[in-house]
């Protein structure tokens, strides 16, 4: 049986954008890094997910390690999203249990409810033993890790 998703838990650099990695490897961001916010390296599957997410009632939230708040205003994918949890604020980053216990603070919800997705193995390790459900993000297999996404909290 499926959980009830509530809040979809985002990882920021690797799952909404392409990550340093795809970068290295020749992808196309104008000379940006992935994590700089003059260049809108969001994947395309990312944004049309997010909204139909919020449109069915899914609260959806980022938890990054590496969110900069001097930037992060000036980003389209994080004004549209109901949660931006920048781990650096407060120096407790992923997979620290810590970390995944304030964003249950934040977006008022229980672990059983949260679909948390990451690119680190061992940050959705920290995520399942904190007891949410966690998706690997495969950055080869983008879109079909964003249709994946979908299928578990919107439904089909």
């Amino acid at each position: 049986m499926m959980r009830d998703i509530g809040v979809l838990l985002l990882d920021y650099g690797g799952v909404c954008t392409l990550s340093p990695q795809e970068v290295v490897a020749g992808q196309d961001t104008g000379g940006c890094s992935p994590l700089v916010a003059e260049h809108d390296t969001t994947r395309p599957e990312c944004r049309p997910v997010v909204a139909r997410a919020r449109a069915a009632g899914i609260c959806v939230a980022i938890l990054s390690n590496e969110i900069d708040r001097s930037w992060a205003t000036s980003v389209p994918l994080l004004a549209e999203v109901d949660h931006i949890i920048a781990c650096s604020d407060n120096g407790v980053l992923k997979p620290d249990r810590r970390a995944y216990q304030r964003a249950l603070m934040v977006t008022d919800s229980s672990a059983d409810q949260v679909f948390f997705v990451d690119d680190e193995p061992e940050n959705v390790a920290g995520a399942r033993a904190a007891g949410m459900e966690a998706l690997l993000f495969d950055a080869d297999r983008a879109a079909a890790c964003w249709s994946e996404i979908e299928k578990r909290v919107i439904g089909p």
